[in-house]
């Protein structure tokens, strides 16, 4: 695990492979993993207290997911990040595992974690649009 740290020894070092190596994401990556959990759930994926109000609202409804709903849709985002990006992937995540195990810097990956939020959130967002808005 110590020559992840060798490879990347600080942000700025993963950044810079970060920018040469990502590719991109869009929602067609993620789009039929995520409609066919909508679909297969007959588009109940959140928490039922919140489904039952009907007030499922964009602006929320995130906040309100089922567990599975938020398994699935990390899981489907996961995939197609590795598909695209496998060494970026393995790379981030050697880097958090090795920050968690030898207490290295667990910030030098950030670019990593701050788009896959990103992606998950604007994925969301577009799976929103394309299930449930009227």
């Amino acid at each position: 695990m110590e020559e992840i740290f060798e490879q990347f020894k600080d942000k700025d070092a993963f950044d810079a492979y970060w920018k040469e190596h990502y590719v991109p994401l869009t929602y067609e990556d993620v789009r039929e993993a995520y409609e066919d959990f909508v679909k297969s759930a007959d588009k109940h994926i959140f928490l039922s207290d919140y489904e039952e109000s009907g007030n499922v609202s964009r602006e929320d409804f995130m906040d309100n997911l089922s567990q599975a709903a938020q398994f699935a849709f990390q899981d489907g985002l996961t995939e197609a990040f590795y598909e695209k990006n496998p060494q970026v992937y393995e790379n981030a995540f050697a880097l958090f595992e090795a920050a968690q195990m030898e207490g290295g810097d667990a910030n030098i990956a950030a670019a990593f974690h701050e788009e896959y939020q990103r992606l998950y959130h604007d994925f969301l967002l577009e799976l929103f649009d394309a299930q449930y808005a009227e």
